[in-house]
């Protein structure tokens, strides 16, 4: 039920948008580093914030309100996410679009996801025992949906345009390690 758990599959999505490849285009290399460099911006500011919303429930702090806390900067996380994918623009590559189009589903579901931590959460009363099988539901189901959009993103890799602007690009190579 760790929220560390979900920080660590949110690397691995970050490694596989890393990994993934961005599409050929007509379009000039610059706009496609361009936009790379700020999907891989957006990806590792959600990272670090997740990471940053979980951390006092990784070392062990289950109390209702450190549980609550962690859920509102996930979802404050998951919306800035979004608000940063949708202030890229349109990709200037068309499997840059499917990759925009996966991490915006990716959003959708850890919104939902952080819906259900929030109403378990509301409806637990005083005691969060009841609460923590429920969060530790939905945090498994943020897992997998990372895990999925991985998958998803891991075929964009065949094209070397987006592979060029991710090698080019200095926020997605801070995002790689």
């Amino acid at each position: 039920m760790r929220v560390s758990r979900l920080a660590a599959v949110a690397a691995t999505i970050a490694l596989a948008v890393a990994a993934a490849g961005c599409g050929s285009s007509n379009n000039s290399a610059s706009e496609t580093e361009t936009w790379a460099d700020g999907m891989c911006s957006a990806l590792t500011d959600w990272q670090n914030s997740v990471a940053a919303a979980g951390e006092k429930v990784s070392k062990g702090d289950l109390s209702k309100s450190t549980l609550q806390d962690a859920a509102d900067g996930v979802a404050d996380a998951n919306k800035q996410l979004r608000d940063d994918l949708d202030s890229l623009g349109k990709p200037p590559t068309e499997t840059v679009e499917k990759a925009k189009a996966d991490l915006q589903q990716l959003t959708d579901d850890l919104k939902t996801n952080v819906d259900k931590i929030r109403e378990a959460l509301g409806n637990s009363g005083n005691d969060v025992t009841a609460a923590i099988t429920a969060v530790s539901g939905a945090v498994q189901a943020m897992s997998q949906d990372l895990q999925n959009t991985a998958s998803q993103l891991r075929e964009l890799e065949k094209d070397d345009t987006w592979s060029k602007a991710f090698k080019s690009s200095e926020s997605c190579q801070k995002l790689s390690g």
